[in-house]
């Protein structure tokens, strides 16, 4: 039986995943303020809290730098400011080819990986989540 090798890969904030979602959640409130202000003509001030929520929407989506390893049999998360890890299971949600979204349990965790960010190990990054065993989650 044939084994993957280890993997170790560097999560790091994405600046354009933040925007992407800030966008999404400003659209997705402008349609609720535009209806109430069409149903209710008196809840105008309604429209000054859209920067607000883009605002929410992007603190939220933000990524904390974490460490991902595959060590052969078991994925692991190292949450930022601690030295120990935990022991996940993975479900590829998003598969762009130069970019994906993990679901990392017990959490949920979302994990953004782009190609530009993992550099020399997104090969072998891609590789070990479609082949380990154990290791990715079924949606």
């Amino acid at each position: 039986m044939h084994r993957t090798p280890p993997v170790v890969v560097h999560l790091q904030p994405q600046a354009a995943v933040q925007a992407c979602v800030a966008a999404l959640v400003a659209l997705a409130a402008a349609g609720l303020v535009a209806w109430a202000c069409d149903h209710h003509p008196q809840a105008w001030p309604a429209w000054l809290m859209l920067p607000v929520a883009a605002l929410w929407a992007w603190r939220l989506a933000a990524v904390s730098p974490r460490r991902l390893r595959w060590d052969g049999q078991a994925w692991w998360l190292a949450e930022p400011g601690r030295d120990d890890e935990a022991q996940v299971q993975l479900a590829v949600l998003i598969d762009l080819d130069a970019w994906l979204l993990l679901r990392a349990v017990p959490g949920p965790r979302w994990l953004p990986l782009s190609r530009r960010q993992q550099g020399a190990h997104w090969g072998a990054l891609r590789a070990t989540l479609f082949t380990a065993s154990g290791g990715i989650v079924q949606r």
